[in-house]
């Protein structure tokens, strides 16, 4: 409600100050139109002295409306700035979109209009004739005019044009998707697509390094037309050539008989133990660095020493020392229920050659249990060797189901993509008396994740309900807040479910959906875990919309293990932990008491091992005979008013938790 009011006090202001000058700026109206999401739209670029108010009355809409379609005018309107306005009382004649000679381009990063007229094929005072204001500079996000080449106009006549989704403002370029099998080379590759080097160098710049065996390869469906505009024929299926292991089966581990693990008896020896971080031990040592950013009356550059404070922190070091001191807080308490370890602890610098002179020490063959490394190049290299040798090894931060079913000695802690996605559906389906919208942006690498989400969501909710009675919509989201607005019910309340990650299109949706909830309507939204780690998104608008997310990881500061493990922190580090310190303790405690109580062969007795950890809920699983382990835990937590977050059990059930940090 102070949203609603805040937005229509902001509304009352424009329109007084609108009223209250003498508003003497002829508006031309734009005869540039557009269809977004089936909506025709004017492009209008602001030009200096217009307002809101003249605005409206130039197109005969109310302020409101052009404020629902563009929701950053709230900031205040900007010269140059594009501005969707739905087209009303528009004559019969004049219904087609009359800039078939443009294509309207975002300004991206560097792009100056030398280098658009370069990519475009045409002159620089093409592009300023259409843009007076570009020959004082263009500015990232603006959008300009460019008139289409001869060769543009010819490209896109070979194809028909589906105007039922025509966006030439922003859009989602198509591509193939091909997997470099064994046999393919650069030429074979270009010749079965088309392409020229310099195009798959484009969308592929790893290239540069070598084709590679398992390599993903991003291949344009139409060559040399800017991703602003869409050619799609109608009949054309989006589809992808990789398509996600839909699991729809029972898990190995399911189907096998388990031991006994409270009869299991080994010979108890200090257990070898290697921990593989990132520390840059060598970056830490360093005192100082070298400025080198000031320069002289004669334009030489001035060299100064810049000391770092004595206890300085190479910040590409810091969660990782601060798992590695999660991790020793799991060891010294593990040593005081009797567990023998002898802890090995490696730099691995980020680098896989150091990784490779690691392994190659003669006394690594020997270890017990590997824990890391971090990053997924390093897991690789490290994976191959744990396989090779028949050693336990722990990936705590890599999600990549490839090492984990290549590797049957691996055991991968975080929940990957799709075992998200099965928590996320199982959520879903509570929700089947409401009015379910499934929103994506339309590309086609993300087409079969659509559909392995929409199988998995009917799945669930066909156990219940019959298919029949379900509200369930989908939609294609570019960049119109009209088609979200579209898919709403004025009856019962409306859950948009978005199973995406990609930051930029997850930004402009919950935006979107938040203005929407402004004004009012009954609006809810779930999503995955790395939400959590947006920047670009006002968390305020997670808390107005009631977010659930599907995440493996949840801190109950309440919780008296929790409380302890900080106090703990708090005396030994004199500081306080973070996320990356409970992830550490977390692991060090659920693998280490595996190995003192089950020996070498802890994972026999895997599916029995319960440990009550700090900030997850460990489930492993092994899908295949021949693969390794992955952990299958994922809570659903929750965004409540007044800024609170909740772990929640079901649809109503919350632990009642709020997240702050004990004094």
């Amino acid at each position: 409600m102070k949203r609603v009011t805040l937005i229509l006090f902001l509304i009352s202001i424009i329109t007084t100050c609108s009223f209250a000058q003498n508003d003497t700026v002829i508006i031309e109206k734009s005869k540039d139109k557009v269809i977004i999401g089936g909506q025709l739209y004017y492009v209008h670029i602001v030009k200096k002295g217009e307002t809101l108010f003249s605005l409206s009355n130039a197109y005969e809409v109310t302020q409101k409306e052009i404020a629902t379609e563009n929701p950053e005018i709230f900031l205040g309107l900007q010269i140059g700035q594009a501005l969707k306005i739905p087209a009303k009382n528009v004559k019969e004649d004049e219904n087609k979109i009359t800039s078939t000679d443009f294509i309207y381009h975002r300004v991206k990063r560097k792009q100056t209009v030398y280098s658009l007229s370069k990519k475009y094929n045409v002159t620089q005072a093409d592009i300023f004739a259409c843009n007076p204001g570009s020959r004082y500079g263009i500015n990232e996000n603006q959008i300009i005019k460019i008139p289409k080449s001869k060769e543009v106009v010819n490209a896109i006549q070979q194809f028909q044009v589906n105007e039922s989704v025509e966006d030439t403002i922003k859009t989602e370029e198509q591509f193939i998707y091909h997997k470099v099998e064994k046999g393919d080379t650069e030429f074979s590759i270009k010749h079965l697509y088309a392409i020229n080097k310099d195009i798959l160098l484009e969308h592929n710049p790893f290239l540069s390094e070598g084709l590679k065996l398992g390599q993903l390869l991003k291949i344009p469906k139409v060559i040399g037309i800017e991703s602003s505009t869409v050619l799609i024929r109608s009949d054309e299926e989006l589809s992808d050539t990789i398509i996600f292991d839909k699991r729809d089966f029972i898990a190995y581990s399911d189907s096998i008989y388990n031991p006994d693990c409270n009869k299991i008896t080994y010979q108890r020896e200090p257990f070898q133990v290697a921990l593989l971080l990132p520390l840059y031990l060598e970056k830490n040592d360093e005192e100082f660095y070298v400025d080198s950013s000031e320069v002289n009356d004669f334009g030489k550059k001035i060299y100064e020493r810049i000391y770092y404070e004595p206890f300085y922190i190479y910040p590409g070091s810091k969660a990782f020392v601060e798992f590695y001191e999660g991790f020793l807080l799991a060891v010294d308490s593990l040593k005081q229920r009797g567990l023998s370890i002898n802890l090995h602890v490696y730099d691995t610098q980020n680098d896989t050659s150091r990784i490779k002179e690691i392994i190659s020490f003669p006394e690594f063959a020997s270890t017990d249990l590997i824990i890391g490394p971090i990053y997924n190049q390093e897991v690789r290299v490290v994976s191959e060797f744990s396989k090779e040798h028949q050693i336990k090894m722990i990936s705590p931060l890599s999600d990549n189901l490839n090492l984990v079913n290549e590797n049957p000695y691996l055991f991968q802690v975080k929940p990957s993509y799709i075992s998200q996605i099965d928590e996320f559906a199982r959520f879903v389906s509570g929700f089947s008396d409401k009015n379910i919208i499934l929103v994506h942006n339309a590309d086609s690498m993300g087409y079969s994740n659509i559909q392995m989400v929409k199988e998995k969501i009917f799945k669930n909710l066909s156990v219940d309900t019959l298919v029949n009675n379900i509200q369930f919509k989908e939609v294609a989201f570019l960049d119109s807040i009209n088609v979200l607005e579209h898919a709403l019910s004025e009856e019962i309340e409306n859950v948009f479910i978005i199973p995406s990650n990609e930051e930029a299109f997850v930004t402009d949706v919950v935006t979107n959906l938040n203005t929407l909830k402004t004004f009012g309507n009954n609006v809810r939204v779930i999503g995955l875990s790395r939400w959590q780690r947006f920047g670009n998104i006002d968390p305020e608008y997670y808390f107005n919309l009631e977010l659930c997310l599907a995440s493996p990881f949840f801190i109950d500061y309440h919780d008296k293990d929790v409380k302890n493990f900080v106090l703990k922190y708090r005396s030994t580090f004199k500081t306080e932990p973070d996320q990356m310190a409970i992830h550490g303790y977390d692991v060090g405690l659920y693998f280490l008491s595996a190995l003192m109580n089950y020996g070498n062969n802890f994972e026999n007795c895997i599916y029995n091992h319960n440990v009550d950890l700090l900030q997850a809920d460990y489930k492993f699983v092994k899908w295949y005979k021949q693969s390794g382990y992955e952990n299958t835990g994922v809570n659903i937590i929750k965004y409540y008013d007044g800024y609170n977050i909740f772990r929640i059990d079901g649809l109503e059930t919350d632990s009642n938790i709020e997240m702050q940090i004990p004094e």
